[in-house]
């Protein structure tokens, strides 16, 4: 290094299964950072593609490799992380790419600032040619990085997997990725080390390529991750205590996993989680289930209700209550303007759910509609918003050479 001190050692995991045509590219983008003290190791999943194929022609410069079926990624980059020895540690997904430099950028954060357990930089994204695609940032909000604060990481997950790099000791000590989440494994992972007090650092550069095509998750199987989502900060409420801003963030990604997996028909599985793990399973309906209700019935009604918006934003109440209940026993820590700000957010998160679901005409009469029985919501920018993600969200698919994306 710099200073004369021996780099660090630092091990790279790639899962891989049946990404034949990706998969190259990614074991170069490893091998050729030139790194001096790397570790890569590869987890096949049991490919009947050419992925093994290529990974043999590159065998004498990777440390351990292996394909057999497995219990799924997360499992997959765990058995990866058992294995590494680095001080470092990463796992970069067999169709995404780091750029030149990366691994050296992110050494040297970490020898600058050793308690760091964390160290993440931005990405490009990238089409299946490896063409960089320019996105409108209100459609994909979630790919721009940004400093680490809590609250922020809360309302939407900015820290980009394949830019991200962690200490060894700290993911050890965390106890690795938790094998119940499939698809949001690295958005849990943040969340705890987070709640946890840990020092996670940002470097403004671009370490990454993350490869958006049709059969990436987050394109062909969005619906996957809603239960995930409600799981995740299901945990994290019983975790620990939330402040009120964190809990109200908290309950929103709920309700808004809630609503999309009702609008859907996918609420079996989150129905499933919550039975299992209420603590008012016992119960013949769980917490959520009789306000939601009511808030989806009055969501499709064509027209106002006759006493104005009260119905609808005492139904948001009585959901906000229900969440109130299982995660904070009912006591009354939270103001009513909390509660307030909470019922707000949702009706201007609710035509965004529509428009997330392609449902854009149903989006805008709903829309149309709360601005009429609550023209006050016009405070908000959000409610602006929405019509920029409305006309960005028309010609996204043209934008990403026939890939059809509907995440928030």
């Amino acid at each position: 290094m710099p200073d004369g001190k021996p780099w660090p050692k630092i091990s790279i995991v790639t899962p891989s299964y049946n990404q034949g045509q990706f998969i190259e590219e990614t074991i170069r983008s490893v091998l050729l950072q030139g790194y001096p003290d790397l570790e890569y190791i590869i987890i096949d999943g049991g490919s009947t593609d050419e992925s093994v194929e290529i990974i043999r022609k590159y065998e004498r410069w990777i440390a351990f490799w292996m394909s057999e079926p497995d219990d799924g990624q997360t499992n997959a980059i765990n058995k990866g992380f058992k294995r590494s020895t680095g001080e470092i540690v990463a796992w970069l997904n067999s169709d995404d790419l780091y750029t030149t430099g990366a691994l050296f950028t992110a050494a040297k954060v970490f020898a600058e600032q050793p308690q760091s357990a964390v160290v993440y930089g931005k990405i490009d994204v990238v089409d299946a040619d490896t063409t960089v695609l320019l996105l409108y940032e209100s459609v994909l909000s979630h790919i721009s990085s940004r400093d680490f604060n809590l609250e922020e990481l809360y309302r939407r997950d900015y820290i980009p997997q394949p830019a991200s790099f962690i200490s060894a000791e700290a993911i050890k000590k965390i106890g690795f990725l938790d094998e119940r989440f499939h698809y949001i494994m690295d958005y849990d992972l943040w969340v705890r080390l987070g709640q946890g007090g840990a020092i996670i650092q940002y470097i403004p550069k671009t370490l990454a390529r993350f490869r958006m095509h049709e059969c990436s998750k987050s394109v062909s199987q969005e619906e996957a991750f809603w239960p995930e989502c409600f799981m995740l900060f299901d945990m994290a409420l019983k975790r620990d205590a939330l402040d009120a801003s964190l809990a109200g963030i908290a309950y929103s990604h709920m309700f808004q996993s809630l609503i999309l997996s009702y609008l859907s028909q996918q609420s079996h599985d989150i129905l499933s989680y919550a039975s299992k793990n209420s603590i008012n399973s016992d119960k013949k309906r769980v917490f959520y289930q009789q306000p939601l209700q009511e808030v989806l019935r009055l969501v499709r009604t064509d027209r106002p209700h006759p006493e104005g918006d009260q119905s609808l934003q005492e139904a948001l109440r009585k959901v906000y209550q229900a969440f109130e209940n299982e995660y904070n026993n009912g006591r009354d820590n939270h103001s009513t303007d909390i509660e307030s700000r909470w019922v707000d957010e949702q009706l201007i998160l609710l035509p965004n759910l529509l428009l997330s679901l392609g449902e854009k005409v149903e989006s805008v009469r709903l829309y149309k509609k709360f601005i009429g029985i609550r023209p006050s919501l016009l405070r908000y920018p959000q409610m602006y918003s929405f019509l920029a993600r409305y006309v960005a969200r028309t010609d996204f698919a043209s934008r990403i050479k026939g890939v059809r994306y509907s995440g928030l």
